[in-house]
């Protein structure tokens, strides 16, 4: 089946790239994608980096990922947004839009009639996570936090979606995985969890950190997810 999101369009065996424009009131952002369409069937799954400006990592994992795929080794679908809040990222903030001073990940899955932020949520929910199979949500430590390596994910009281989250998490290969008890609250992993999406939180680096060794350790994270939903086989290093 052909991928399509807004004008994109990544027939089967093709790889895309474009920006959308997402409306988000007083003003317009362009959201870049890279669609990945795999040669044989298989799951969608959907990566974002760039939620929080100032988080450096995820957005040259997932931009060196989408790099590195190609649709011959690829069952199914991969949808990449390295920059899924540009207002935060381009305009220089940490945890908060420059448009409102909210925090994206606060008011996920946002509002389409809210202010920007939340129309921002809003749109990547419509756009690139309803109706995925895996939700893989990148940050780091900005410029002014310390952290250690970790990965997030939610019980639900759902035991197929629990055990759909767990497997993700723990294929990471990260020692600390880490759950919270519900899957309330406006965190993307947890608000796609309530739309019946497996999704996790994988957080890797500190500081701001642009260290290509430290972005080599969260690309074959990358990896190790794919392979464990089933997306590609293993590779050699793993």
């Amino acid at each position: 089946m052909t991928l399509t999101i807004g004008a994109l369009r990544a027939g089967p065996g093709r790889k895309t790239r474009g920006v959308l424009p997402a409306d988000l009131g007083p003003t317009t952002a362009e959201v870049p994608l890279i669609l990945v369409n795999g040669s044989r069937p298989g799951p969608r799954v959907v990566i974002t980096g760039g939620v929080h400006g100032g988080e450096f990592i995820g957005v040259d994992a997932a931009t060196r990922l989408a790099g590195l795929l190609e649709p011959d080794d690829v069952a199914g679908q991969v949808v990449i947004c390295p920059v899924a809040n540009p207002p935060a990222v381009y305009g220089g903030r940490l945890n908060i839009s420059p448009l409102d001073g909210v925090n994206i990940n606060r008011v996920f899955p946002g509002d389409k009639d809210g202010g920007p932020t939340d129309r921002m949520a809003a749109w990547l929910f419509e756009h690139l996570i309803d109706g995925a199979h895996a939700y893989v949500d990148l940050h780091s430590g900005g410029i002014d936090q310390r952290l250690l390596d970790f990965v997030g994910y939610r019980l639900t009281g759902d035991d197929e979606l629990d055990a759909k989250n767990r497997g993700m998490a723990h294929a990471v290969g990260y020692e600390r995985v880490i759950f919270g008890t519900s899957p309330d609250g406006g965190n993307s992993h947890a608000a796609a969890n309530r739309q019946g999406v497996p999704a996790i939180l994988v957080e890797t680096g500190k500081l701001g950190d642009r260290d290509p060794v430290t972005v080599r350790r969260l690309l074959d994270a990358l990896y190790r997810i794919l392979h464990h939903l089933g997306v590609i086989e293993a590779p050699q290093d793993l």
